[in-house]
């Protein structure tokens, strides 16, 4: 809330100093974040729309913006591991004991008595053992190189941000900026998925749902083909993790999966050449098949 309250300031206080020239000075900050100006071009054009004494609100504005998306991406960040949440192992245990006994004792200087109680041992057996949790358990990246993902949900709320303000709105709640980047991953994933599936050979979850894509198609002329379809007229519940995510509550064994692979290689067709990356036209026409 701060960060919120901070920023609104900064914001009324540049208004003032602008007065109509705000308009453009928003206008200026959309083409930035759509990256149609460069960050020298924006700082530029502002400096002629501000006086000397105030080019000053125009680097608070920026740097409570920034700083306030932020701080909503560092929330979604892993927690670290604290030292009360780690697993010790015996031997640390004792050690541990040992040392506050040692403490409540008077330490001796002597160097002859420290050499003769020395004994070389391994780091390794007195390190804390930290137990990976489950992978539906970890915490979101919010880095859009790691997550492979664009925009990020700090692009997002600024963009968000200066919509508002332009409609009269004071401020964005974190919830709609939730929001509005999981329909960015909904569209993004139909996208990819009907691409795709215009490309290579997939296979259907209940006749509506593409999975297992790039997989090659059966034959018919085989006769284990017929298996391979599935005729499943409902799914398993699935269940939900701390985090609220779902996850499959009923998970096929290493061996049914193998099985499977193998009697889906043994009937599909000859392996495919390499095929290229994908251009726009092949977007284009899976947009219109769409």
């Amino acid at each position: 809330m701060a960060a919120s309250a901070e920023l609104n300031v900064a914001r009324k206080k540049l208004a003032e100093a602008l007065g109509d020239s705000i308009t453009l000075y928003f206008h200026n900050l959309r083409s930035w974040f759509k990256q149609k100006m460069s960050r020298e071009d924006f700082d530029l054009e502002a400096r002629r729309l501000l006086t000397r004494e105030a080019v000053h609100l125009h680097n608070e504005f920026l740097l409570a913006i920034l700083t306030r998306c932020q701080t909503y991406s560092s929330m979604l960040m892993p927690r670290d591991l604290n030292c009360s949440s780690l697993t010790y192992t015996p031997a640390v245990k004792a050690l541990r004991k040992e040392s506050h006994k040692i403490k409540s004792k008077k330490a001796k200087t002597t160097r002859s008595a420290f050499v003769q109680r020395f004994q070389p041992a391994s780091p390794l057996n007195y390190s804390s053992v930290v137990l990976p949790g489950p992978p539906e358990e970890e915490g979101a990246i919010s880095f859009c190189t790691r997550e492979m993902m664009l925009p990020d949900i700090g692009m997002v709320h600024g963009r968000m941000l200066v919509m508002a303000w332009d409609q009269g709105l004071e401020d964005v709640k974190d919830d709609a900026v939730r929001l509005v980047m999981q329909a960015v991953e909904h569209q993004l994933k139909c996208v990819l998925t009907a691409v795709f599936s215009q490309r290579n050979g997939f296979q259907m979850r209940e006749r509506r749902f593409k999975h297992a894509m790039g997989t090659q198609a059966p034959q018919d002329n085989i006769r284990n083909s017929e298996s391979l379809h599935e005729h499943i007229s409902g799914s398993a519940p699935t269940a939900v993790s701390s985090k609220g995510t779902h996850i499959p509550s009923m998970k096929r064994s290493l061996e049914l999966g193998a099985a499977g692979a193998s009697l889906q290689l043994s009937c599909g067709g000859s392996e495919s050449p390499a095929k290229s990356p994908v251009s726009l036209y092949e977007l284009m026409a899976s947009l219109e098949v769409k």
